[in-house]
């Protein structure tokens, strides 16, 4: 049968959880879901104001692992990256955590995440700072993403980097190759970084161990990945950085699945189709329920920790430089933190505002109002202003109840 997430975290979450001991943000990213434009986060009412129609409006979770209330907030992170991306040729990079430390990261997401954005964005600025290269500062936007397309555990980060910066001189230089970096000197670069800072964590004790490996063995795991190439991957020049950055949108907010994704579930398993780009084709992967659960509650983020940052020329401490390449590379100055550029191929469309509801009869804007809460015994039920007075009308409301003092409850 064909269903939504929300439809199989609702029905298998709790039987799902009694068995387990999870994590909270395993927990929360569950409630919200769970909940998400139902009543139980609250709703509003949207009224026709000339009282044709008037409706209930339940409130989203805004979860990052939520698919049903991603939409709004891609939209306002494109309009926003759109800003800070430069006119010029961008190049996109993937940096991957070696599988074997998967245990480890499950067990450290926000030291690890904060070394691997640290590890790629030094390599990346190293390199591209190198006199012997292009000597510049380029722009940088990095993203995380946890899975794969079959909802495996694929911890890799997406960098999206100006193919060109401003030099010593403060002139933006740009690159003459199809790509500014080569990708076997950022391999060891990174592997390096990302190692070394590892086997530091490892020795100042600041990292969770599993319970079946002690720190000798992931000491051990950290020396045998330095004889391994680390895989890293470095795409050819883009003439403009808008395309990598829609892609980025998809992932950004939603978590591994999107709400049009067609999921069936028979109640034992679950069943949904992905596309494998190795063989570049369409495949099917059915898993139980509650592997399916583990895996999508595995990509939860962490609460609080940004999993999209900038660097470099796209940093929010580099504005002045930011505002100086543009004015090399389009001719306009512009008192904007974030100026948009107005003309070249990277100039993105805007995503059109969505058009706010409207009464299906008269066609007015329909005008948001708070639900009142009528208490009935102890509850608190959300109801339009008609379905109160008509429950008012049927049942009045009972005596106040009080307590042994006397005094309201």
């Amino acid at each position: 049968m064909r269903c939504s997430l929300q439809d199989i975290v609702v029905e298998s979450f709790a039987g799902y959880a009694a068995a387990r001991k999870l994590h909270p943000r395993e927990l929360r990213a569950a409630a919200c879901i769970s909940r998400c434009y139902t009543p139980a986060l609250g709703a509003h009412v949207l009224r026709c104001p000339a009282g044709h129609f008037e409706r209930l409006q339940p409130h989203a979770c805004r979860h990052r692992a939520c698919p049903r209330c991603a939409e709004p907030a891609r939209s306002r992170w494109i309009d926003a990256q759109m800003l800070r991306l430069l006119p010029c040729g961008h190049f996109h990079t993937v940096f991957t955590v070696p599988h074997d430390l998967l245990a480890l990261w499950s067990y450290n997401r926000e030291q690890l995440t904060s070394l691997l954005f640290a590890s790629a964005r030094d390599s990346l600025m190293e390199l591209m700072a190198d006199p012997r290269r292009l000597g510049v500062l380029p722009g940088l936007l990095l993203s995380l993403h946890t899975w794969g397309r079959n909802l495996s555990y694929h911890p890799h980060l997406h960098c999206l980097v100006s193919a060109g910066g401003l030099d010593a001189n403060g002139r933006w230089k740009s690159s003459r190759g199809h790509v500014p970096v080569s990708a076997l000197p950022l391999k060891k670069l990174f592997r390096g970084k990302f190692l070394g800072g590892l086997g530091e964590l490892l020795k100042l004790g600041r990292l969770k161990l599993p319970a079946e490996q002690d720190c000798s063995y992931w000491r051990q795991v950290v020396r045998q990945l330095y004889r391994t190439a680390f895989n890293v991957e470095v795409c050819d020049t883009y003439p403009h950085g808008r395309g990598v950055a829609l892609y980025l949108a998809r992932y950004v907010k939603g978590g591994p699945l999107p709400k049009d994704r067609a999921l069936r579930c028979d109640g034992r398993s679950v069943a949904f189709e992905y596309h494998d780009h190795r063989l570049d084709r369409t495949q099917s992967i059915r898993m139980p329920v509650p592997e399916f659960i583990r895996r999508i509650l595995w990509h939860a983020p962490p609460r609080g920790q940004h999993l999209t940052r900038h660097a470099g020329l796209y940093s929010s401490a580099r504005i002045q430089q930011h505002q100086a390449a543009q004015a090399e590379l389009s001719g306009l100055q512009s008192s904007s933190p974030w100026p948009r550029p107005q003309h070249g191929p990277s100039t993105a469309p805007i995503p059109l505002p969505t058009e706010p509801p409207r009464c299906p009869h008269c066609r007015l804007t329909l005008q948001r109002r708070p639900v009142p809460q009528v208490h009935q015994r102890g509850e608190i039920s959300l109801q339009t202003p008609a379905a109160r007075t008509q429950a008012t009308a049927q049942s009045p409301r009972p005596p106040p109840q009080r307590g042994s003092t006397g005094r309201s409850n």
